[in-house]
């Protein structure tokens, strides 16, 4: 007979969880990439250990103008949360039609 692990559903700890927590002076970032970590992250899941898949990449273009201000914005974040629930949520799909709407283009359609 095999035990199986038991779970346990509690809350956390400790949520306190931050990107880029200034550690003995320094931002915790990955040495290679420079990619900001979140608590308890290690550098190398990014870029490999050490940095071995670093120029296994090849770089992303420069972003073009237009997207400035999407970067500059104070609560850019909060919105690609929502963006990326609904990617998420159409990645689901459907049979059902899309609804088709009159006026101007205020939303994202994804129909596949």
């Amino acid at each position: 007979m095999t035990l199986q692990p038991t779970w346990e559903i509690a809350p956390l700890s400790s949520t306190r969880l931050q990107w880029g927590e200034l550690c003995a002076g320094r931002i915790h970032s990955c040495h290679t990439c420079r990619v900001v970590l979140l608590t308890g992250e290690c550098p190398g899941f990014c870029c490999g250990p050490g940095g071995s898949k670093y120029h296994d990449v090849p770089a992303l273009p420069p972003l073009p103008p237009q997207y400035q201000v999407f970067i500059n914005h104070h609560d850019i974040s909060q919105h690609s949360r929502i963006l990326n629930l609904i990617f998420s949520f159409a990645a689901l799909e459907t049979s059902h039609a899309f609804p088709n709407m009159d006026g101007p283009p205020g939303f994202l359609t994804i129909q596949g």
